[in-house]
């Protein structure tokens, strides 16, 4: 983890945050499935060959989503410190969450579809102008 530059560009910082901010909707959601869990409130699409699996399915996917986005946040956090290596996890959310978003379109959610696109083509974008490649590259030249 080597600094680059003592000064990380505005773009940078700027999906940084974003990807901060998505990070911390991935572990909201986290949260709220451990919550549910907890209640015991059992989804009936989750089809096991016991009930007992159910249950974990619920708490697995939340550790999923803890490690995942965890990563993410750590990775943000990383970046906007002036640090490289975040800049790879971030990427690969934003080309993520462009998947999610055509799944999202699919099953009947325009919306939600649409916000997460814009949000994922905006963290893009910020990564790959000139400024934040240059900011990339400065060790590798």
């Amino acid at each position: 983890m080597t600094k680059t530059e003592s000064r990380v560009p505005a773009p940078v910082k700027y999906a940084g945050y974003l990807a901060m901010l998505q990070s911390l909707i991935g572990l909201g959601y986290a949260a709220i499935l451990i919550y549910r869990e907890i209640v015991g409130h059992r989804d009936p699409s989750i089809v096991t060959d016991t009930d007992t699996r159910a249950g974990l399915i619920g708490y697995g996917t939340a550790i999923y989503f803890i490690i995942i986005f965890g990563a993410i946040l750590a990775g943000a956090l990383s970046m906007n410190a002036g640090n490289r290596w975040g800049r790879g996890p971030v990427v690969m959310l934003e080309l993520f969450l462009l998947v999610v978003a055509y799944y999202m379109w699919t099953a009947g959610q325009p919306v939600w579809a649409g916000l997460t696109a814009v949000s994922a083509v905006a963290g893009l974008g910020l990564l790959f102008n000139s400024k934040s490649l240059a900011w990339a590259t400065a060790n590798h030249r």
